[in-house]
Order: structure tokens, then C-alpha cells, then sequence
């Protein structure tokens, strides 16, 4: 057996590692930045099927209603293009937000089927 090896101080070997540990972190998930509005408990109740379903969510009173619908879409397991967001008798248009139509924490949205609503 060869006894030659080769000898390193501690000092090295902490160098090498402060190299590693500076190299910058890149984030592979995007950022995206999420409406700063004001945060409200929403009731979100669907009137399609044969039973009525309802969900609670909390939403950004001044996200789009095209981002809440989508988020709906999912959780009720709906295409979002077959239901409109209604609120107060009011169908509520896909640029507008929560705070167009006043609603308030606590209120209750109904998912009305496209072929009923005006």
C-alpha cells in the first residue's frame, strides 16, 4: 500500500465549501403576483345537477372573475365555459372583480349554467 496522500488543511476544504454556498439559488417556479385586495370568505354554490353543492373559498375582492371562475372550474369539477358567477341577480362579466358587483365576506355566488343565464 502506497502511503502518499494527499494533504489538505482544514482551511482549504472550508473554501471549497464557502464556493459552493455562494452560488446564487435560481427559482425554477415563476413568480406571479396575486391580486393585493382586500381577503373574503365566499360561498360559492353550484345550481347544476341534480343536488345542490356548496363550497367555501377565499378570494381577493379584486381578482379577475376569469381567475375566480377558473378556480371554481376546479374545485367543482366543471368546464369553466359552461357556467357564468352570479351575484345578487347579477351575472358577473370576466374582466370585473368582486368589488364591481359589492361583494362582501360571507356572501354566496352562484354558478349558474350557461344555457340559463342572460
Amino acid at each position: 500500500m502506497s502511503e502518499e496522500f494527499e494533504e489538505l488543511s482544514f482551511d482549504e476544504e472550508e473554501e471549497e465549501i464557502e464556493e459552493v454556498v455562494e452560488e446564487e439559488i435560481v427559482s425554477k417556479t415563476p413568480s406571479t403576483k396575486t391580486p393585493a385586495g382586500k381577503k373574503i370568505s365566499v360561498y360559492f354554490q353550484s345550481t347544476i345537477g341534480p343536488s345542490p353543492k356548496q363550497e367555501k373559498l377565499v378570494v381577493a375582492t379584486d381578482a379577475p372573475i376569469d381567475d375566480i371562475k377558473y378556480t371554481v372550474s376546479q374545485i367543482f369539477g366543471l368546464p369553466p365555459e359552461e357556467f357564468h358567477l352570479s351575484h345578487a341577480g347579477r351575472t358577473c362579466d370576466p374582466g370585473d372583480t368582486f368589488e364591481d358587483y359589492g361583494v362582501e365576506d360571507g356572501d354566496t355566488v352562484l354558478l349558474i349554467p350557461v344555457s340559463t343565464a342572460g
